[in-house]
């Protein structure tokens, strides 16, 4: 045998080798292209907070920003559930520090210098940081992401609106060194002010378009360059000296000696005017509930770009942890960016390095960046601020139009107006109000009704004799039947007491006796919810009609299910004496109740329930032809007394025989090991049992169990092979009166699928 020569392993070698060294340039240029444009979003955020009184202090607020950043990319980028996550210091709460910025700045103007006024507005950052990395972390331990994603999708998107209006006035105000409000409209409009913000207006918007249309990672800060590169091509040309461009504001320069981070001592912290941060206490709670909606939003959003399903309790664990982080170096609240995440995973894949590259480029531009940062014209940050907020009002005003219902358009403006005309923490309580009032609104919509029909179309699951069943065919329409789902609270309870009245008063429709309601599908009742049964009650009563109640047991209600249906029962249960004893009763199930009445109809006919004795000889003659005799078919059963509880069949039995029942009463029931029977079928004189499986030869699916002492004949499979050797003709008359049996009741059977699809 010849011997096979062996492959050389090297070009394999040297092929993963080439693989890993690609994977590892493309996350060193992911990392080196998102972290070049965090550090310019985290500078634009300085610009927006540390303008006006507080504009001496925007180095500072840089180098704040760019630490917190540093820190919380690293823990977060390292605790992610996504390798490669971007967790910079964030826009949202960004754009309500900036209000509580210029709130505290108004407040202390008359009293504290701007040095006191910038340690204060630090003060609050450090503080919503602690609080929010806090509130992020509780979150995560106790697995509450879920529940955010229960809030309504247009109630978010006024939320985000209203940044978006916040960030292109605090992108206005940056650039033109003032305060942006409705009284400044025609101030911002004169020429040395029209001159700071115009160009930066530009700039933004040819960001917005052209980003809209182009998704390349180089087109961003290419544009930065290219706009930093033009303003000083129009000062050359204009020749005016780079110290005056300066000096008038147009730089973000000069900066003061020593690094760009430099934190406030604790020392500082005890003189600060604590009472006024307390009063900016509503702003902050608004940021923390807001971030939290961000947050979770924008994980969301990144898992449709990553196609990876994103652990949402591990995100708020591994956002509270980089936002303490943040916090603890004067940095905002950090969570994930969805655009600086999908950014990176485009260029470089999924990978962890990318998060340690961005956080080396801020530690860089924080060690070497403070004379290149001070030459940077402010109307470029500005820009990217406004850029910011255009992409959010484009996506949220201009964009929902087309994607929303008017109502849901509506409340999206509406929270929007109000942030920018009121404030935040006002836009917040509203949004809230209006999730609740859209949750109750939407809810209202949905019927708890879920099936509704009348006792001729659907009947219990006691057979009864052709008689019987022929009279409450005539006589069902008084009997209508609700079979009620969810939770039932004011709204909905409401509709279904008009509902029921409705049915109460309709002349066109025959006089109702009953009105069965079945609860086994409710989930839960209010308070308000019991009121209303309660009026159902009092016009039951007035109309002389008998309410019936249906639950399960406790222990067989359905998951989920509270008590408050079980206590609202138990309280009609304890009623004993006066009209509502007459007007209510209750019942273990719906097939019970139905039963009950059922019998109340057939009792007021003057039929006698307990007179359904009907012979083997009866039951013969009515399955056979009018010329078939059916003593030909006596001799073939064999009769049995039985007693109470006595088997007929078990589910799993061999099908061995089938039973006629005479006189007495018997019921099939599904059994289980660790709950109470569910009846299928009770049955009394006049009724053939067994014969599915006994014609089909399968295994009996339910048990079969005598209720009272019982006269019943038993066909056994040897006695019907006899019957079919001895006398064919007979026995194929009585196969063909159980095929018309069987018949009857398949016809029973799509009446009753009907009525429960109406």
């Amino acid at each position: 045998m010849s011997q096979q020569p062996v492959m050389p392993q090297t070009n394999n070698k040297e092929a993963n080798n080439k693989t890993e060294f690609s994977q590892l340039l493309a996350g060193v240029i992911a990392g080196l292209v998102v972290g070049i444009i965090t550090a310019s979003a985290e500078i634009s955020l300085a610009v927006l907070i540390f303008s006006g009184k507080l504009a001496g202090f925007v180095s500072n607020g840089i180098g704040l920003f760019l630490a917190g950043t540093l820190i919380a990319t690293l823990i977060t980028g390292l605790t992610s559930s996504y390798r490669g996550m971007i967790s910079p210091n964030e826009d949202v709460p960004a754009a309500i520090i900036a209000v509580i910025a210029a709130g505290i700045a108004g407040s202390m103007a008359t009293f504290a210098t701007p040095e006191e006024m910038y340690l204060t507005v630090v003060a609050v950052i450090i503080v919503t940081s602690l609080l929010t990395g806090l509130v992020f972390l509780l979150q995560g331990y106790f697995k509450l992401g879920a529940l955010f994603r229960f809030l309504p999708y247009p109630v978010a998107g006024g939320f985000l609106a209203g940044l978006g209006w916040v960030l292109v006035s605090g992108g206005l105000a940056a650039m033109a060194d003032m305060s942006v409000g409705l009284g400044q409209l025609p101030a911002l409009f004169q020429q040395d002010t029209l001159l700071r913000w115009l160009p930066g207006a530009f700039f933004a918007l040819a960001m917005l378009v052209i980003l809209n249309r182009f998704s390349h990672f180089l087109i961003m800060p290419g544009m930065i360059l290219a706009a930093a590169g033009l303003f000083y091509v129009v000062v050359g040309v204009l020749q005016v000296p780079i110290q005056q461009v300066s000096d008038q504001g147009w730089l973000l320069g000069p900066f003061p000696g020593g690094g760009l981070w430099q934190p406030i001592s604790p020392a500082s912290l005890l003189a600060l005017q604590w009472s006024v941060i307390l009063d900016q206490a509503g702003n902050i709670a608004a940021l923390m509930i807001v971030s939290t909606i961000a947050l979770l939003l924008g994980a969301s959003a990144m898992e449709l770009s990553v196609k990876q399903d994103l652990q949402l309790d591990r995100e708020l664990y591994a956002s509270g942890l980089g936002t303490l982080g943040s916090g603890l170096v004067g940095g905002l609240v950090s969570y994930p960016a969805p655009g600086l995440s999908i950014l990176g995973y485009r260029i470089g894949g999924s990978s962890r390095l990318i998060s340690l590259v961005v956080a080396a480029v801020l530690g860089a531009i924080l060690y070497f960046g403070p004379n290149l940062l001070a030459w940077t014209p402010k109307m470029i940050f500005g820009g990217l601020l406004m850029f910011l907020g255009l992409s959010l009002l484009d996506e949220w005003v201009y964009q929902a139009w087309f994607k929303f219902s008017r109502i849901d358009y509506l409340i999206i403006i509406t929270i929007l107006i109000v942030i920018g005309v009121v404030g935040f923490l006002q836009g917040v309580v509203l949004g809230v109000v209006l999730a609740v009032v859209l949750f109750v609104v939407n809810y209202s919509r949905v019927s708890v009704i879920k099936h509704a029909f009348s006792g001729a179309d659907y009947q219990s699951q006691v057979t009864r004799r052709r008689a019987h069943r022929q009279m409450l065919a005539q006589k069902g329409h008084e009997i209508y039947t609700l079979q009620l789902q969810s939770f039932i609270f004011f709204g909905t309870a409401n509709n279904l007491l008009n509902y029921v009245r409705q049915r109460i008063e309709a002349t066109d429709l025959p006089r109702l006796r009953f009105v069965l309601l079945d609860f086994r599908q409710v989930t839960g009742l209010d308070s308000t919810a019991m009121l209303s049964f309660t009026k159902m009650i009092q016009l039951a009563q007035t109309q002389q009609i008998v309410l019936v109640f249906t639950n399960p047991a406790v222990e067989s209600a359905l998951p989920g299910q509270d008590n408050s249906v079980a206590r609202f029962l138990a309280q009609l249960d304890k009623v004993e004496t006066g009209e509502t004893e007459k007007t209510v009763r209750l019942f273990p199930d719906l097939d019970h109740g139905l039963e009950w009445c059922e019998n109340q109809i057939l009792l007021a006919a003057g039929i006698n329930l307990n007179d359904d004795q009907e012979s083997l000889h009866a039951q013969l003659r009515s399955l056979l032809p009018n010329d078939a005799d059916p003593d030909n078919l006596m001799k073939y059963f064999e009769r049995l007394e039985v007693d109470s509880g006595y088997y007929l069949m078990k589910q799993g039995d061999p099908p061995e025989d089938l039973y006629f029942i005479e006189s007495g009463q018997v019921t099939a029931q599904l059994e289980f090991p660790d709950r109470s029977p569910v009846r299928l079928e009770t049955m009394r004189g006049g009724r053939v049992v067994g014969e599915i499986g006994f014609y089909l030869n399968k295994p009996r699916t339910a048990a079969v169990i005598a209720d009272e002492p019982s006269t019943i004949y038993r066909l056994s499979i040897q006695s019907m092979k006899q019957m079919e050797q001895n006398d064919p003709e007979a026995a194929s008359i009585f196969h063909q009166g159980i095929i018309r049996l069987v018949s009857e009741r398949l016809t029973h059977l799509i009446n009753t699928v009907n009525a429960l699809q109406r």
